[in-house]
């Protein structure tokens, strides 16, 4: 094989493995366009929740109540969870000092 044409096949062959690896922004967006896409989708989400919500409380009455209010405070339980971890994670040792562990 002549040093010209194996040049070339491992060339084409690096250039299909870059190929395959490319990442990044295809939809030739800007940085602000796709802020603004998906804090509208993430808008539509929250009113079709929003939605959800109020149709589960019209249609259940007090048990749909007790229900929401359970959800609640699963996620409240869940937040209060992420913020401690995300605190321990940046300071350990004093996580460690507060929490007695």
């Amino acid at each position: 094989m002549a040093r010209g044409l194996s040049r070339e096949i491992s060339k084409a062959k690096g250039d299909k493995k870059a190929a395959a690896k490319a990442k990044g922004n295809k939809e030739d967006l800007t940085p602000a366009q796709r802020a603004e896409r998906d804090a509208k989708a993430m808008r539509e989400k929250a009113e079709a929740k929003a939605k959800a919500k109020a149709d589960l409380l019209a249609s259940g009455g007090a048990d749909a109540a007790a229900q929401l209010a359970e959800e609640e405070k699963k996620k409240a339980a869940m937040r209060a969870k992420q913020r401690e971890s995300k605190f321990a994670s940046a300071n350990p040792l004093l996580a460690k000092k507060l929490t007695g562990k």
